[in-house]
């Protein structure tokens, strides 16, 4: 939390702003935000903004402190106070403590790292060479599978493996930089490289990013906030205490893995039912705009036709085009469900909860994300470039808007940091050790109750 000025509260003639009032300024003629407990009307922003206006749009209506924080520094705050408005009285998500001298140090120091080597955090040429050379891929691998000769049974499957990855690939990076605003400067590339998970991966960009960046980025593994912890009454597995245990899960170690090839299928039918609930996990979805409507719609529609409509139409068998869509879709699933949930969903992360009296969170937000997550392969390039340098996850909470390529520099600081500090920063070997602390919470959790 940024600390205000008690003085220059005590001499502002405070507009008491109630929470309802709040969530309904969430359109494109009335965006209201609220930071740190104050209120700000950014309509007029919304086009000057040099994030672009998409970011507002989804914020809008919403506390959006620790996005605000993470994103922006003192020159941006001192920006925002004129267009403060009131103070807001109400309570929508908790609340972080003032960020202590661990955050405070680790900060000043990286900004030091990149201030001294002139190094633009966001700037990464490398990236966009990874980002055309993976598009490229994903066509070419595409074409291949209609083009090859009916018997080439095992060529047929590779390539459909070959397409999945390239698609993992491409959901790694350029989706994954482009919901951060993590390369360069230019919204217009972030969209366009958004829209990619529309019409390669079939899956809402938009609704991605109120996941990925408006929730899990925030309330890490806080239950009932991060929307990647989200469980409904009964599921197929239990990853957390506040889940009622059912005795199936003795076995969810061993099945919860094999069912993450099901991940694709289920996101692009959970889009739609949060399209129209208009809620995506804990957070309020905002009425789309015409533009992520036309990609939200057009998306599922292209993704629908390239993998199936047109293969039949060129008279490939209908055996054949299921096939390939369920090869390249299921090697797509289980690449990325262990990226992600080998960070997180582990037996070494921290599962924080809300102070029941206070309804805020006593962590600081700094050492929450350090210890909600584990790194892992720090020494092995081949990890870090399949990974999309998500195995450096901890480095990316902390600093979501850093290019990939720097995040390994600045891990070295955040080490160092952490242990002058006493936060705790877990680095595992391996991909492979990491995914074993995540069936190892499989294992933990699924054991009954009552013997533990």
């Amino acid at each position: 939390m940024i600390a205000h000025d008690s003085t220059s509260l005590l001499n502002y003639a405070p507009n008491f702003i109630p929470l309802e009032e709040l969530k309904s300024a969430c359109t494109h003629s009335k965006a209201w935000v609220s930071i740190d407990g104050l209120v700000y009307d950014l309509t007029e922003f919304i086009c000057q903004h040099p994030g672009g206006k998409d970011f507002i749009l989804l914020a809008a209506g919403k506390d959006v402190t620790k996005v605000f924080e993470a994103y922006h520094g003192q020159k941006q705050h001192h920006i925002l106070q004129k267009f403060r408005i009131g103070l807001l009285v109400g309570q929508d998500v908790p609340s972080f403590p003032p960020s202590d001298d661990f955050f405070l140090t680790l900060k000043r120091r990286v900004n030091n790292h990149f201030w001294a080597f002139k190094i633009d955090p966001r700037h990464s040429a490398g990236a966009y060479i990874r980002y055309i050379s993976t598009a490229l891929s994903i066509w070419i691998l595409y074409g291949l599978q209609w083009w090859l000769p009916s018997n080439s049974f095992w060529v047929f499957y590779l390539v459909s493996v070959a397409h999945g990855v390239a698609l993992s690939q491409y959901s790694v990076t350029a989706v994954h930089d482009g919901s951060h605003g993590a390369i360069g400067h230019n919204p217009r590339v972030w969209r366009l490289l958004l829209i990619g998970h529309d019409f390669f991966v079939g899956c809402s960009s938009t609704l991605w990013t109120y996941q990925h960046v408006m929730s899990h980025h925030i309330f890490t593994n806080v239950d009932g906030y991060d929307a990647d912890i989200e469980t409904s009454e009964v599921e197929f597995w239990r990853i957390k205490d506040s889940q009622k245990y059912f005795s199936i899960y003795q076995l969810q170690s061993f099945y919860s893995p094999i069912l993450y090839i099901l991940l694709g299928c289920a996101v692009r039918f959970e889009d739609l039912t949060h399209y129209f609930a208009g809620h995506r996990g804990p957070l309020k979805v905002n009425s789309f705009t015409f533009s992520q409507k036309m990609i939200f719609w057009n998306g599922k529609l292209f993704f629908f036709t390239s993998r199936i409509v047109l293969p039949l139409f060129w008279g490939i068998t209908l055996s054949r085009v299921i096939s390939a869509f369920l090869v390249a879709d299921f090697t797509l699933s289980i690449i990325l469900a262990l990226i992600f949930q080998a960070t997180h969903v582990v037996d070494t992360a921290a599962f924080p909860v809300v102070n029941p009296k206070t309804g805020n969170i006593d962590v600081d937000w700094a050492r929450l994300q350090v210890e909600t997550a584990q790194d892992y392969g720090h020494d092995r390039p081949f990890t870090t470039f399949f990974s999309g340098s998500l195995n450096y996850q901890v480095v990316h909470h902390l600093f979501p808007y850093i290019a990939q390529e720097h995040l390994p520099a600045v891990a070295k600081i955040v080490r160092q940091t952490a242990k002058e500090y006493g936060v705790k920063y877990e680095v595992k070997d391996s991909l492979w050790t990491a995914i074993g602390g995540h069936i190892g919470l499989l294992r933990m959790l699924g054991t009954p109750p009552h013997s533990h």
